[in-house]
């Protein structure tokens, strides 16, 4: 390797991402990231001279174990402050690994991977060691060769590269095939130009999906918050079977006490402004909140009954998704109104 390479990757290393690169890497939306900043102080980012949030990789490396966390039922309360290490360690209980296997995988030990596609070999091979632990073993064409030449090696992630994704349909069941030939813990799959639906598809049938980084580094950073996702939702996988074998359906589990009724909203839309409103001249923060939450919970609960009507393979997830919003949501409410009502806010 070139000294001009060597510098190089060393000045990649130490980059920053505004807060869209942040967030499209880490998988946390910006507007949830910005919530995080200003209610529990998740991350301090730096600022450039025109005042745009400046993100280093150790930040954006946080902000995807958090995300893996909070996905897994950890609140965000409790795991904002952690540091790189207590998040690792975490991360390992979560995915049901030995704590010392867990930190070679995800945090700096070697991750051997699998390349589909052949447009980013040369940059891959040429990432500095020191910067980067992806050890290449091998190397497929395309998609519909992958099962062939990938057939008997073992690797920790398939990175597969796509111009374009179009056909999830087709590319789901070849996806499959090329993963099990190499078996592969985990898919990374990189494309340039994408519709929103055709990456739903992808991530609903499990595979980890991203933008081509102009960054090279950033691809070790995705292959460790992919492999992160797998083992997670292996062990998710594992606590659905033992509720199955119990005789418990998992979508049903979360109300299995409980009436299917969807409870109607006591404060509609031009409630929630109304107090919101007023709770801006009250010293206590609380009905403000409360609203914000509340918006919040509502728009996932109509956005869950949407998806369980038009996604019939995932109908049984959905209404569960549906079931539990509502029900917060009527939690939340009837919160809001008792603090409304200690507030002296007429609604």
């Amino acid at each position: 390797m070139n000294n001009q390479t060597v510098k190089s990757a060393a000045n990649e290393a130490n980059a920053t991402y505004r807060s869209g690169a942040a967030a499209r890497l880490s998988g946390v939306p910006v507007e949830t990231l910005r919530v995080w900043e200003r209610r529990y102080g998740v991350t301090d980012p730096s600022r450039s001279e025109r005042g745009q949030r400046q993100y280093s990789f150790e930040d954006v490396r946080r902000l995807g174990l958090i995300k893996q966390l909070v996905d897994a039922g950890n609140s965000i309360g409790a795991v904002a402050h952690l540091d790189l290490q207590q998040l690792l360690a975490m991360l390992s209980a979560v995915a049901n690994l030995p704590a010392a296997q867990s930190q070679v995988q995800l945090s700096n030990g070697m991750l051997r991977i699998a390349l589909v596609g052949v447009m980013l070999r040369q940059s891959l091979i040429n990432l500095n060691p020191d910067q980067s632990k992806l050890s290449l073993v091998q190397t497929a064409f395309n998609l519909k060769q992958a099962p062939m030449q990938l057939k008997d090696v073992k690797v920790d992630v398939m990175v597969v590269e796509q111009g374009e994704l179009t056909a999830p349909e087709e590319q789901i069941p070849l996806l499959g095939m090329a993963q099990q030939a190499c078996q592969a813990t985990a898919v990374l799959i990189l494309y340039r130009f994408a519709s929103s639906d055709a990456i739903r598809q992808l991530r609903l049938a499990g595979f980890h999906v991203a933008r081509i980084p102009s960054d090279m580094l950033e691809i070790d950073h995705l292959c460790r918050v992919a492999m992160a996702r797998a083992l997670t939702l292996v062990e998710q996988q594992g606590r659905m079977g033992r509720l199955k074998k119990n005789g418990a359906r998992p979508a049903d589990a979360a109300r299995n006490k409980k009436s299917n009724v969807i409870p109607a909203r006591l404060l509609d839309d031009e409630h929630l402004t109304h107090i919101a409103k007023f709770a801006t001249s009250i010293h206590c923060e609380c009905p403000r909140h409360l609203v914000d939450l509340l918006q919040m919970l509502t728009s996932f609960e109509r956005y869950s009954a949407q998806c369980e009507n038009r996604n019939e393979d995932d109908a049984s997830l959905h209404r569960d998704l549906h079931y539990t919003a509502a029900h917060a949501r009527s939690a939340l409410e009837q919160a809001l109104v008792r603090v409304a009502q200690a507030e002296g806010i007429q609604y």
